[in-house]
């Protein structure tokens, strides 16, 4: 998946690792947010000051957002949002839809 390894939490995706030679821009941790979350929320984007939107996935898909492995607070922003994960925080994660 985008040369990733995608981490779910029962039935729902929470994120995606990325780290990858293609497209370098787009590697870190790739957050899905939930359908009640906006990502142009204020006290998301504090939480996460370098989250932006994905590159590779252009402007079709908003709810997925990365925090970039080259950014200077990576380390920190991706522990918390594992913090957040491990604490079920109803801002991430979804449950994928069916290709059928």
């Amino acid at each position: 998946m985008f040369s990733g390894f995608a981490v779910y939490l029962a039935d729902r995706i929470v994120c995606m690792l990325r780290d990858h030679h293609k497209s370098p821009r787009d590697n870190g941790v790739w957050l899905v947010l939930s359908d009640s979350t906006n990502p142009a929320d204020p006290e998301f984007r504090r939480e996460f000051p370098s989250i932006r939107s994905i590159e590779l996935l252009g402007n079709k898909i908003r709810h997925w957002l990365l925090i970039p492995s080259d950014g200077p607070t990576f380390e920190t922003e991706a522990l918390h949002a594992c913090d957040l994960l491990l604490h079920h925080d109803p801002r991430l994660g979804r449950i994928p839809k069916s290709r059928r």
